[in-house]
């Protein structure tokens, strides 16, 4: 089983989204992010079943909410690095 770990970018990137929703809908977002992290922990056990990306990035779709999230797999310390999380129509 892998670890996870996220880059500074990927942190404000939760974070930008929860302060975007949360201005409209307090729970929502609550809910979002946790939907958004539920989907990451995923990777732990199934970290190579998403699209390549990008060289020696991966690509993991959270259709619920339309979100993307990018990760590189650190083979050596068993380890998910999420790099960016950002809305489909956004480009990385």
């Amino acid at each position: 089983m892998y670890s996870i770990e996220y880059s500074k970018n990927s942190r404000n990137n939760l974070n930008e989204i929860f302060i975007y929703i949360n201005n409209d809908n307090s729970l929502a977002s609550i809910n979002v992010i946790n939907n958004i992290l539920n989907t990451i922990n995923y990777l732990k056990d199934f970290s190579n079943l998403w699209l390549k990306y990008k060289n020696w990035l991966r690509k993991l779709v959270n259709s619920k909410h339309k979100f993307t999230i990018i990760y590189k797999i650190d083979e050596e310390k068993q380890t998910i690095i999420i790099v960016s999380i950002f809305k489909y129509k956004n480009t990385f």
